[in-house]
C-alpha cells in the first residue's frame, strides 16, 4: 500500500521565486506541477558581525544565491517526499503546500528553519520536514547571515479522492475562543498567529493536524495549539473526511 502510494505522489518543489534581502532571484523547478505565488520577502533584522578586533557591531543582512538554495534543496527531495509518503498509512489524503522559512549563517548551516505557511495538516510530517530541512548545508552567504523562504507542494495520488474543503465557517463556535488559545499558547510579549490545517473524520473526530507560525518565535506554541484544537468537537462531515484550514490570532 505504502509503495503503491508513494510512487503515484507527486512532489512539486515549484515556484523557488526567492524572496531574498538584498536580492531577488528565481531558480528553476524541478518537477513543477503548479506554481504558487512569488513569495514577498520578510522583514528581518540586521544581525551582528564580529569585528577583527572581536567587538560585536551590527551589519547589513547578508545574501545568498538561488543557486545555492536550489542546488542544496533539491538534494533533499527525495527526504523530503518521504516525510509524507511514511504518513500515508495513517492519513491517505495527506498533502498540501509548506513555506519553510530560513535563516542561514555565515557558514552555511541552519541557524533556524519554521514553517511560515502549511497546508499539510499533519504535525509529524512537518516536523520530519523541519529535520531534513535544518540538516541542510548551503553555500556560505555574502555580506553576513541570510534569510529566504521555500515553497514547496506535494499533491495527492491520482487515485486518492480528495478531501471536502471547509473554511473557518463551519467550525464558528470552537474558533470562538480561539483568541484565548493563542494568547494562553503564546510566549509573554509574542505577537505570533498560526495557520491550523485539521483533518476531520466521521463524528466530527480530528484525525491529523498540523501548523504553522507567523515568526520563528510562535513555533514552540503551535503545539500548544494543536492540543486543543485535536480535543474539539466538529460537525459531522460524513463518510468522506474533511480538511479545515483556519487561522489562530
Amino acid at each position: 500500500m505504502l509503495r503503491r502510494h508513494a510512487a503515484a505522489h507527486r512532489l512539486a518543489v515549484a515556484a523557488l521565486a526567492f524572496s531574498l534581502p538584498m536580492l531577488a532571484a528565481c531558480g528553476g523547478a524541478p518537477v513543477a506541477v503548479e506554481a504558487p505565488a512569488p513569495v514577498a520577502p520578510a522583514p528581518t533584522e540586521a544581525p551582528r558581525a564580529e569585528r577583527r578586533d572581536g567587538v560585536a557591531i551590527s551589519g547589513l543582512m547578508g545574501t545568498i544565491s538561488a543557486e545555492s538554495v536550489r542546488d542544496t534543496l533539491q538534494l533533499r527531495q527525495d527526504r523530503f517526499l518521504r516525510c509524507f509518503t511514511q504518513r500515508l498509512d495513517d492519513v491517505p489524503m495527506l498533502g498540501g503546500t509548506i513555506e519553510l522559512a530560513f535563516r542561514v549563517r555565515v557558514d552555511g548551516t541552519v541557524l533556524w528553519v519554521y514553517p511560515r505557511r502549511s497546508t499539510v495538516g499533519d504535525r509529524d510530517t512537518e516536523r520530519c520536514v523541519l529535520d531534513v530541512a535544518s540538516t541542510a548545508r548551503f553555500r556560505r552567504p555574502s555580506g553576513g547571515e541570510a534569510e529566504f523562504r521555500w515553497p514547496f507542494e506535494v499533491g495527492l495520488a491520482d487515485d486518492v479522492r480528495p478531501p471536502l474543503s471547509w473554511g473557518p465557517e463551519r467550525v464558528a463556535s470552537p474558533l470562538a475562543g480561539a483568541r484565548d488559545l493563542a494568547t494562553r499558547c503564546r510566549a509573554p510579549g509574542a505577537a505570533s498567529t498560526f495557520a491550523i490545517t485539521a483533518y476531520v473524520g466521521q463524528g466530527g473526530q480530528v484525525l491529523a493536524a498540523g501548523g504553522a507560525s507567523s515568526d520563528a518565535v510562535g513555533l514552540a506554541a503551535v503545539d500548544c495549539v494543536l492540543a486543543s484544537v485535536r480535543a474539539w468537537a466538529l460537525p459531522d462531515p460524513g463518510p468522506h473526511p474533511a480538511k479545515l484550514t483556519f487561522d489562530v490570532r
